[in-house]
């Protein structure tokens, strides 16, 4: 098998520069997806499932109230 040198060297020559940089992004993009392949997806209920933490309101009228903390303080600011 030739060495990347010989490789590189005998394939972008005949290239344009523009086909070159579309190689070289090409080549790049190959590596990212073998080394970084794509996260599995999760439902947002799976997220939230996963969180083990206690609620941070019982009820919604405490939603409620700490949505009306936080506009009123907007106003205030």
């Amino acid at each position: 098998m030739p060495s990347v040198e010989t490789i590189c060297r005998e394939t972008r020559r005949p290239l344009p520069v523009e086909d070159q940089k579309r190689l070289a992004d090409m080549i790049l993009d190959n590596v990212d997806r073998e080394t970084h392949p794509p996260a599995q997806k999760r439902s947002a209920l799976k997220i939230l499932r996963s969180i083990h933490a206690q609620p941070a309101f019982k009820t919604s009228a405490e939603v409620d109230e700490y949505l009306r903390t936080e506009r009123n303080s907007w106003d205030h600011d």
